[in-house]
């Protein structure tokens, strides 16, 4: 069953280091899996000049939340879509904590990516995880995907769900393999059963966290596993390409 390997490389990247990347990664990539960067704004156009098979993508890591409206370093949907995107970062934990500083709403960004498949990002911090409350936690940020002005995004374009804890993203820490699953099946029934047009066989959901060319394919085949979203190791090109090329 082919996988979807998302990597996002956040911050990170010039020129010379995509051309060595894409120098490597299109001589030995042999996947089926749909594979997915999302390389910083200014580097889009570039990164989708490498897109070459149907099977990879390029996508934006934010949008501008007010829609066409004008801002200050605001992107938004049209932007990306000119520069080749198909995808979008919708609610990582990086954004999410930013809201100590301003009032950020997931739920205005997904209704912002017109055009585009949006990826939506959950997940419980530490202290939410030890004191048990990681579905409710998840539930609140579902809320955002689930309300109704947002049935026509789910309606037109796949549920895409990263579950993303943030006590596992770069920490090397990862839930245990029956836990990951667990949570996931969660995340798609409680999907299916509160938008009226998503129906669970067309949820896919990801995980995000310390993945690795170790944990991968571990993680990969476990049941309720639709893909990966990559941070860390998806700079490192050739271990990106070892999990883009497993076969599950």
């Amino acid at each position: 069953m082919n996988k979807i390997i998302a990597g996002n490389w956040k911050n990170n990247g010039n020129i010379e280091f995509i051309k060595n990347y894409f120098d490597f990664f299109l001589k030995n990539k042999n996947s089926n899996n749909q594979i997915i960067l999302f390389p910083p704004d200014l580097y889009i156009s570039q990164v989708h000049s490498y897109k070459v098979e149907k099977n990879f993508s390029v996508g934006g890591q934010r949008i501008n939340s007010d829609g066409g409206s004008t801002h200050t370093s605001g992107t938004t949907s049209e932007m990306f879509l000119d520069n080749g995107c198909d995808y979008i970062l919708i609610g990582h934990s990086e954004i999410r904590n930013l809201s100590d500083q301003y009032t950020y709403s997931a739920a205005n960004d997904l209704y912002n990516s017109n055009g585009l498949q949006a990826i939506f990002c959950v997940g419980e911090n530490e202290d939410s995880k030890k004191s048990g409350n990681t579905c409710d936690v998840l539930k609140k940020q579902l809320e955002d995907l689930c309300c109704k002005d947002n049935y026509p995004v789910i309606s037109s374009k796949k549920a895409i769900i990263a579950y993303e804890p943030v006590w596992a993203i770069g920490t090397g820490n990862t839930p245990t393999i029956d836990n990951i699953s667990h949570i996931h099946r969660f995340i798609k029934t409680y999907v299916s059963e509160n938008h009226p047009f998503a129906k669970e066989k067309d949820i896919m959901v990801l995980y995000g966290g310390s993945v690795n060319s170790k944990n991968a394919n571990d993680i990969l085949s476990a049941p309720n596993v639709d893909g990966v979203l990559i941070g860390g190791a998806s700079l490192d090109v050739k271990e990106f390409t070892t999990i883009c090329n497993l076969k599950i």
